[in-house]
């Protein structure tokens, strides 16, 4: 979409008149001669700052945002006690979420009208838990709808925006299947609990004189009842977790500013002589409801400096630490190790996860001055 300028030269009035067909008092307006106006251009304007809530409007060339724009946001900080155990049920389930509950989201991808980048990656939004839907049949879990009031672009400016999304995931071929799978397995074990009993109930003589039909019927009935209660058993309540996927379009014509040109992506911090290679990562359960990240690794430590256990941990996007563990079911994790100078090692590792669903990295601390110096990505 192009921003369109239109030059009027005024010359006298009488003669601009009968030169266009219009009466010499007729005020001018962009439709009489054709001109359209491009909604998704705004002239500058000048407005005083405003005092309320840090928000500072200054004059500039906006653009829209048009209505019905989709935006990705994942969910980035959500309301804490300070304890995990407080944030959790016994089973380590996250505290269903409650009315009212500040959080705060942020941008995946950049939005742009035409070529010009209008709300940057990393936008963050702010907003609170305006509706809770309870869970539903099936056990499909509860979702949640979400106000949001403000945002704030990454070079600090704010702007009102209010607008609503949810967590709500619509089904797909992958959870379909997994339905249908959880319902054959319910059907599965009812038919055979089914005819365990019925074989119970009649003994032995009275199978073979029925010739195995009253297993059948006790298997066929317990097949009906075990499908019919895993039909009708609801899911979990609908919870806030870091790292999950919001939907959100907005509901109005959005004005903006034209962001600031893209600043060049970090790099890692890096060691000279140190290559650390992820083969392989994945996520596996502690044995204690919690989540561990598994990874296995190739360091090359080309360098004068050893590298040991206490110098590892996991940290995810919010800036939560991970620190090594050991897994129940992998006997070559370690963690106390030593890497020395100047050698290679295939090693497998696991960390402490708050959240599985944010990003995370791998951070490597000099040992002496506890500082990191090596960072890798993990996708």
């Amino acid at each position: 979409m192009v921003a369109v300028f239109t030059v009027v030269m005024l010359v006298s009035a009488p003669l601009s008149a009968v030169a266009q067909g219009i009466p010499a008092d007729r005020p001018y307006s962009a439709g009489s001669d054709n001109h359209k106006i491009d909604k998704n251009y705004y002239a500058p304007t000048e407005e005083k700052p405003s005092t309320s809530s840090g928000v500072v409007l200054k004059g500039e060339v906006t653009y829209c945002v048009p209505k019905g724009t989709p935006i990705k946001l994942k969910l980035a900080t959500v309301p804490t006690s300070g304890l995990r155990l407080m944030d959790r049920t016994f089973d380590g389930d996250l505290q269903p979420a409650k009315l009212g509950q500040k959080i705060t989201a942020k941008t995946t991808e950049d939005i742009f009208v035409d070529t010009n980048r209008v709300i940057p990656e990393g936008t963050t939004f702010y907003g609170s838990v305006s509706k809770i839907h309870p869970p539903r049949r099936m056990a499909r879990p509860g979702h949640l709808e979400i106000q949001f009031q403000k945002l704030k672009l990454p070079d600090g400016r704010v702007f009102a925006f209010r607008v609503e999304a949810d967590n709500f995931k619509k089904s797909t071929t992958k959870s379909k299947a997994k339905g249908v799978g959880r319902l054959m397995a319910w059907a599965g074990g009812g038919a055979a609990m089914g005819a365990i009993v019925a074989y119970q109930l009649s003994g032995l003589q009275s199978t073979i004189s029925m010739h195995g039909y009253n297993i059948a019927a006790g298997a066929a009935a317990g097949a009906i009842a075990a499908t019919t209660y895993a039909a009708m058993k609801r899911g979990k309540p609908a919870v806030l977790e870091p790292g999950d996927n919001l939907n959100m379009t907005i509901d109005a014509d959005l004005l903006m500013p034209v962001a600031t040109k893209p600043s060049p992506k970090k790099i890692p911090k890096h060691v000279e002589g140190l290559s650390v290679d992820v083969l392989k990562s994945k996520q596996v359960s502690d044995g204690l409801g919690g989540q561990l990240m598994k990874l296995e690794l190739s360091i090359d430590n080309n360098t004068k400096y050893t590298l040991r256990g206490i110098d590892f941990y996991l940290e995810d996007s919010n800036g939560n630490h991970g620190a090594l563990s050991l897994s129940q079911d992998d006997e070559e994790s370690e963690l106390n190790f030593t890497i020395h100078p100047y050698s290679m090692e295939t090693m497998r590792m696991h960390f402490q996860m708050e959240f599985p669903k944010l990003k995370h990295k791998l951070v490597i601390l000099d040992h002496n001055s506890r500082k990191p110096v090596h960072v890798v990505e993990i996708n």
